[in-house]
This record gives C-alpha cells, structure tokens and sequence, in this order.
C-alpha cells in the first residue's frame, strides 16, 4: 500500500469528536476517558491521534493530564518505544517501518487509570482481479431524457477470502478535472470517491450508476480487522464517532488498528447512443 492510499483511507475516516451517551437528564456520571484514532497502515510511520471527549453535559471535569504531553510506550514485535508528541494531540516515531504482520501494543497514563489496546497488521489482498477494465455509461443531462446508450454489465472484482475475513472497497476517480456522468443541476456535486460497506464476502460488483464521473478510477480493497467494521456498523454506515466502547482499547474509546491493500484500475467511458 503506497502513502496515497493511506491518505485516502484516513480522508474517508476524519475524525470527529462526540459525546458519549450522556445529556443532562442521564445520571450517568461523566467519565474522562481519552479517544485514540491510529490506522496502521504498511509503509507509513507510527502515528496516533489523541483527543478527549465532547459530552453534553454541562459543568464536567476533565483530568488534569496535558494531551500534548503524555507519555506512550509502544511494544512493535517485543521491542519498546516512546512516542513523540507532534501538536494537537498527535504523536508518531518515525523508527517504527510498519509492516505486514506486526503486532502493536499501546499504554499510556490518563487520569490516573492505564490505558491500552492491541493491534496488527493483517495481510494484503491475494488474488485481486476484476472482470473488466473499462465500463461504459451513457451520459446524462437535464435535456436528453432517459439514458440510450449502451450500458456495460456489472464488474466483478474478486480475491480470496478463505477465513471470512473483512474486507472494505474504495473507488477514487484520478483524473485533474471531473467530468460528470449526470447534469447535478443545483445540486452539490458529489466526492469524486464512492466505498462499498465492510464486506466478509471474497467479491463486489462494480454496477455502472456506481460512479458519478467519467474517467481513470483506482479500485483500493482494503483487508480491514473486525474492529473497525464493528465500529462502521454501529455508526450508520460511516466510521466518524469514534466514542463507541472497543474491544481491543481498555479505558479508552476510538480505534487502533491495522489495515492492508491492493489496487486495480478502471476506465469509465461514456457509451455510444
């Protein structure tokens, strides 16, 4: 997996911080507990976000620990570092080359509780291929009535999966300037990127209304770990409130986890009428 596609990845992941199930008429006192957000990603240096909670109470008290300052120890293969602090809760070492397989224990201190979660990086996609390289759409604006070109059956892109493990598609158009399929008319128009939902699957179909422009676009299958495709099924379909309990983070919310990819390609070509 090339440093593109982990921005990607984390692009589609942005964080962002919101309450636990807390609100004024819950007696449910207001626990401090830190929210972790770390994709380990082969290739890439270590890096770990570190931010607190947002809850909707009023007149909490947060801990005394300086986010900017904590001190982590991380354990890669049976051997310790300490992490760096960077600014705004973010903090890395650059010594650790992350790689397939490895095996990551986190700990850390915060507000006098010890905080830990495990992870590793699991192994890329075998076998990934796809039915086609092109798919052919025919163009559509608010003057030409119904589509009457020729549409190009589903692509079928495939890999092995014995174990049912999961498994998560992104599709990126590449190209400088988007040229859409569809007249959005008044409409935003959308990302130039669509995903497909967690999958235990060993296939997707690609259909021809998947995508919204025309052009080169980069099919990214991403081997994921349970932890996060529990985390997407328990927020709607998106994996942006990170404040759902995990199973592998003791005393903390978010994910730490480990991710791997292969990539193909495809053509979307507009059809002849």
């Amino acid at each position: 997996m090339n440093t593109r596609s982990a921005q990607i990845f984390a692009g589609l992941l942005t964080l962002f911080i919101l309450a636990t199930a807390c609100n004024k008429e819950n007696s449910t006192a207001f626990t401090d507990f830190p929210v972790i957000e770390a994709y380990l990603v082969p290739g890439n240096s270590f890096t770990i976000q570190v931010s607190r909670q947002v809850p909707f109470l009023t007149g909490v008290t947060y801990s005394s620990d300086d986010i900017n300052n904590l001190a982590f120890t991380i354990t890669h293969n049976d051997t310790s570092y300490l992490l760096e602090p960077l600014d705004s809760g973010r903090y890395t070492n650059s010594e650790l080359n992350l790689a397939e397989g490895d095996e990551f224990n986190l700990s850390f201190t915060y507000d006098s509780r010890s905080v830990s979660a495990y992870t590793y990086i699991p192994a890329k996609p075998v076998n990934l291929s796809q039915s086609a390289i092109k798919i052919y759409v025919p163009r559509m604006d608010s003057t030409s009535g119904p589509p009457t070109g020729t549409m190009s059956d589903p692509v079928e892109i495939t890999w092995d999966n014995e174990d049912e493990s999961y498994y998560l598609m992104v599709v990126e158009n590449m190209e400088e300037t988007l040229d859409p399929i569809s007249d959005f008319g008044d409409e935003e128009p959308p990302g130039n990127r669509f995903r497909k939902s967690p999958t235990m699957s060993n296939s997707e179909m690609l259909r021809p209304f998947d995508f919204q422009y025309f052009g080169k676009h980069r099919i990214i299958l991403y081997h994921v770990l349970p932890d996060y495709a529990t985390l997407y099924e328990q927020n709607s379909s998106s994996s942006l409130n990170l404040t759902n309990p995990s199973t592998s983070i003791t005393n903390g919310y978010g994910i730490f986890t480990g991710l791997n990819s292969d990539t193909l390609y495809i053509q979307v070509k507009e059809s002849s009428k």
